[in-house]
């Protein structure tokens, strides 16, 4: 047999079984646990555990991934933390691109196209593409496909997944789903060494700067969005902050209450002690992506940037605890006079309230003065 068509059936066997394994990895993040997967996983003895009919399982599935570390690529690189925008924009053009559909004719319930599971499978049906092109003998479509598989993961899947699947592995401790979040860290892992997809061969990837004028919920924002905070904060986290300025917390609060919680220390005089509770697990995060960005060589330029990202965090968190209060920043304090005249009191207090909340909403200082009482 020609040696060129034995390897091309070699590498064409190496591209089924990695489409093999990203599908069934993206299926089984996608679909809740029970029988109807339990063909899928039974010969898997680390994730047969899946397939079992026990309602338990569903509520586990609901722990991890819905309530615990949400898998949408939007929640994790954009700067407001939340799904949807360009970011979801983004890996809607990419699918369109590949001719992957899933995100529009699969049965999946998920929130968004950007989901990990709609990833891994569109990265599985790139893999299967290749696969034809090799047994085609059919060279420059291979590499075509390869080069689509490259781009799919520096673009997208690189850029924030593994940083996902660490939190998701915090919040899934020992239980059922760890084995398969293990497995696809792993296959990610293996695919960066295979592909080397770091952009520009492991140029830099620019971190913009945080804002020094922050107020309350800008704070929150800042903290609760991973692409500022450099990592995702969980919910015990925010319970020890909580907690360390005797701020009442229950097992149904979600990573919202940091609003509520920084706004309570803050008229308190307690934010120092709330940042500080917090510092651990921003810590945590950089020196685990400084560590891994050394290793994980095809992915070194986004872990990184992760690391800049908590770099950058910590300061802030430093300079606050520092001056004890959220700062005006480098350019100073500029005051502003806004003086509000009505007749009907009670109308305009509540409107001044408003104005109020929106204006430190927006990270402003608000010093509001009693009225002179005249007309």
């Amino acid at each position: 047999m020609d040696a060129a068509l034995v390897v091309n059936s070699d590498l064409a066997l190496l591209a089924e079984r990695r489409a093999g394994l990203a599908a069934l990895l993206g299926l089984l993040l996608l679909e809740e646990p029970g029988p109807a997967v339990a063909d899928l996983v039974r010969t898997v003895p680390s994730l047969a555990a899946l397939g079992r009919d026990d309602p338990a399982m569903a509520v586990e599935y609901e722990r991890v991934f819905l309530r615990g570390v949400p898998l949408y690529e939007s929640g994790f690189r954009s700067d407001d933390g939340q799904h949807g925008g360009p970011a979801l924009g983004a890996v809607v053009e990419r699918f369109d691109r590949a001719g992957f559909t899933e995100q529009w004719n699969g049965r999946w319930r998920v929130a968004g196209a950007d989901h990990l599971g709609l990833e891994l499978r569109c990265y599985s049906a790139l893999c299967s593409e290749e696969a034809v092109a090799w047994r085609d003998d059919t060279a420059d479509a291979a590499m075509r496909a390869v080069e689509a598989e490259r781009g799919l993961l520096a673009d997208h899947l690189s850029a924030w997944a593994p940083v996902a699947i660490r939190a998701a592995l915090e919040v899934a401790g020992d239980g059922v789903y760890r084995p398969l979040l293990e497995a696809v860290s792993a296959f990610l892992a293996e695919e960066h060494e295979r592909l080397r997809p770091a952009p520009a061969l492991g140029a830099p990837i620019e971190v913009p700067s945080l804002p020094q004028r922050l107020g309350p919920a800008r704070l929150a924002r800042l903290l609760l969005a991973p692409a500022t905070c450099g990592t995702w904060l969980l919910t015990t986290d925010i319970e020890k902050a909580a907690l360390a300025i005797g701020t009442p917390w229950r097992r149904s609060d979600t990573r919202t209450a940091l609003r509520h919680v920084i706004e309570e220390a803050v008229d308190s005089g307690e934010l120092a002690t709330v940042l500080t509770a917090l510092r651990p697990a921003v810590a945590k995060a950089h020196d685990a992506f400084a560590a891994v960005a050394i290793t994980d060589g095809g992915a070194g330029a986004h872990w990184t940037a992760w690391a800049t990202r908590a770099e950058m965090m910590l300061a802030l968190i430093d300079q606050t605890i520092e001056e004890g209060r959220l700062g005006a920043g480098e350019q100073g304090t500029v005051a502003e006079t806004l003086v509000i005249i009505g007749q009907d009191g009670g109308a305009l207090a509540d409107m001044v309230d408003r104005v109020v909340t929106e204006l430190r909403a927006a990270g402003l200082r608000v010093e509001r003065e009693p009225g002179t009482g005249h007309g």
